[in-house]
């Protein structure tokens, strides 16, 4: 499965990039679906790139019949991130707390200036799930378990990939640095 969004932030990248490197908990509150975000390692490495481990909590209502299948811990993830100051971009790889062979999810994310007041803010997600990997369940009741569980995690992901923008204008917005 593969996710992307493209949306322009009336913010300079001067700005909105930093935020989201150093400072994604303030965003918080702006995202759908996401309980907080615990930045647990940072590093800067002092020629532009930077390391942030960072996990994030989100919530999902899961559908009955999915709730004795997935467990909430699948909902909280780490994401290895390494941000290249000169490109404006991260790298990003993310891994379950909980099996976390279930899947594998990575991609790049792109904070470029359109101009001196616009930041274009390009999210790309390749997420491949391993149905065969869930523990204890029977892989015929897994198979046909799977498109509402494809159909599930793109629920829980879409709304905050395509809702980072809103996230970041909203931020800047209550901190009284209305879009321009």
């Amino acid at each position: 499965m593969y996710l992307e969004s493209k949306e322009i932030v009336p913010h300079p990248a001067d700005l909105v990039y930093p935020l989201v490197r150093d400072e994604m908990q303030k965003i918080v509150p702006y995202l759908p679906n996401i309980e907080r975000i615990d930045t647990v390692q940072r590093e800067d490495r002092g020629d532009g790139r930077h390391y942030r481990l960072n996990h994030w909590y989100a919530v999902a209502n899961l559908p009955r019949f999915l709730s004795g299948i997935i467990k909430p811990e699948f909902f909280a993830w780490k994401d290895f991130a390494e941000w290249r100051d000169a490109g404006y971009c991260v790298d990003y790889r993310l891994e379950g707390f909980w099996l976390t062979e279930l899947y594998t999810c990575s991609g790049t994310n792109f904070f470029q200036p359109v101009d001196a007041e616009h930041t274009e803010i390009k999210i790309t997600c390749g997420i491949e799930i391993y149905p065969d990997r869930v523990p204890g369940v029977p892989k015929l009741i897994v198979k046909r378990a799977m498109p509402a569980i494809e159909a599930m995690v793109r629920q829980l992901l879409e709304p905050n990939l395509t809702s980072l923008a809103t996230g970041i204008k909203g931020y800047f917005d209550a901190q009284g640095k209305p879009s321009l």
